[in-house]
């Protein structure tokens, strides 16, 4: 199948969007956040090439697989049907699920970050209630609003985190370049095996649910409270939960951490 001009043009457009989005030098701040490797580091759980390796393969399965590449696919997949109300419920219970002041300032500074580099770079007006629910939610809007396909998102929004968390690895353990590459390469290929089959469950979920007999009734309930209904349907049918005690530990401490480089 050829694919003509416009399509191509229009693809390499989405394309430098997600390696913006991606990139360590979008000035959010991102490089000064750690994700707990900092704390994990001082626990003495990272402290070297395999341990490092182990705990974000962890982090991936459980944080970003597990839970917010699910959310996120889930408010873009809301935008996409017009149902804001939805988009909305997710983002709140995505905000509230954040188990630790310094995860929920974090969210929410990178949020206030990007909402200025939208602005100033790109002279788009967010609406001020977007960014309130933190930086997961924003970038689902900004992934909606751009038409960036799904599974591309979730791969872009994923390596982002990685990145950085290897990054931090690099700088802290310390660990060479190379070590840092090689973890970054294992962690990308784990996401990119995982990535379309989650989207693909994710996208039929939100389909069955909505179009189901269940969905009339449910939506036939007061709006808020029948978007919140939709919204533990959701969790319970993908199995979404943010329940990582030990992440949420690793954040406290490092609250009170002596020395630290990271500000989470």
């Amino acid at each position: 199948m050829r694919v003509d001009g416009s399509t191509q043009s229009h693809q390499s457009v989405q394309l430098g969007q997600m390696l913006m989005l991606a990139s360590s030098n979008l000035p959010i701040g991102s490089y000064t956040y750690s994700q707990g490797v900092e704390s994990a580091i001082e626990s003495g759980i990272i402290s070297d090439e395999a341990s490092t390796l182990t705990f974000m393969q962890d982090y991936l399965a459980l944080a970003v697989i597990g839970y917010e590449l699910p959310i996120l696919a889930l408010i873009m997949c809301a935008l996409d049907q017009g149902n804001e109300v939805l988009a909305a419920n997710l983002a709140h219970d995505y905000h509230a699920g954040l188990e630790s002041k310094e995860f929920i300032l974090e969210s929410q500074q990178l949020a206030q970050a990007m909402v200025s580099w939208l602005n100033e770079v790109l002279s788009l007006g967010i609406p001020a209630e977007i960014p309130d629910d933190g930086y997961l939610p924003l970038f689902a809007h900004i992934a909606q609003h751009w038409q960036l396909p799904l599974m591309q998102s979730m791969t872009t929004y994923g390596f982002a985190q990685l990145e950085n968390m290897v990054l931090a690895a690099v700088k802290t353990v310390p660990l060479g370049q190379m070590a840092g590459q090689r973890i970054l390469w294992q962690l990308q290929s784990d996401l990119g095996s995982e990535v379309g089959a989650l989207s693909d469950s994710i996208q039929q979920a939100f389909e069955d649910l909505i179009t189901s007999s269940n969905a009339t009734d449910t939506l036939n309930m007061s709006e808020h409270q029948g978007c919140q209904k939709l919204c533990e349907d959701l969790y319970d049918r993908l199995n979404i939960s943010n329940s990582l005690p030990n992440l949420a530990i690793l954040s406290s401490m490092h609250e009170e951490q002596y020395s630290r480089l990271f500000r989470s």
